[in-house]
This record gives C-alpha cells, structure tokens and sequence, in this order.
C-alpha cells in the first residue's frame, strides 16, 4: 500500500475483527475458553466490548474497499481521535466505561490512536506539499 492511511485503515480493520471475533468466540463457546482460558483472562473483553472492535473492523474494511484514498483519511482521523480520546479519559479518570477498559488497554489506544492522527497530519502535509509545488 503506499497509503498510510490507507495501511493504517486495514492494519486497524483486520486487527479489530480479529480481536473481537476471538474474543467474543471465546465468551459465547466457553469450551474455547477452557481450551486457552489465557485470551480471555488477559483480555477480559466483554461482549459488547468485542462487539464493537467487529462493527469497527467491518466499518474499516469497508471503507477501505469502498471509500478510497477520503474515506480512509476520513476514518484515520475519526478512529484516530476517538482512541486518543478514549486513552486519555482512561489514563486521567480510571474509569472502565461500559466496555470495562482494563490498565493495559489504555497505553494500546494511545498508541493506536496517535498513529491514526500521524498518518492524517502526514497526509495533510503531503498534499499542502503537492499543492504548493504546483503553484
């Protein structure tokens, strides 16, 4: 790919529905759990927690499929915020929020929701750098 928005939209859609497939697998089978009880005794997702990560994978997929080079600056950007958002309130407040956000998910939002925001602001650059050498 030599998008980076376009990398980080499928780096994110792919990672998300995995993740919460896996998990929410795991917490509707409990015989999955019992086999590998370690996914969700790290994780300790719950269903609506892995539920979102799948509607938010398929929406990235999407819009990787479906919505170009816009719509995955455009999904960069929101997805970017809202995991940056989501790390702060987490960092500041402690507080698990209805998707029972555990400590160590907070340094993993960060990271996920910074580099959504870099690839945006790289974006932007480029194309101011595009447009300025044309002019």
């Amino acid at each position: 790919m030599k998008s980076a928005t376009r990398f980080y939209t499928a780096f994110s859609g792919i990672f998300l529905l995995l993740q919460g497939i896996s998990t929410l697998a795991f917490r509707l089978f409990p015989a999955l759990d019992d086999a590998f009880p370690a996914l969700l005794s790290i994780t300790q997702m719950v269903p609506i927690h892995s539920t979102l990560h799948i509607l938010t994978g398929l929406a990235a997929l999407l819009v990787l499929v479906r919505g170009g080079e816009r719509g995955a600056f455009w999904f960069a950007a929101a997805f970017g915020a809202f995991y940056t958002a989501l790390a702060l309130f987490g960092m500041i407040t402690h507080h698990p929020t209805i998707l029972r956000l555990q400590p160590f998910d907070h340094p993993f939002h960060l990271l996920l929701g910074v580099w959504g925001l870099s690839v945006t602001g790289l974006h932007l650059y480029r194309s101011q750098s595009k447009k300025a050498a044309s002019l």
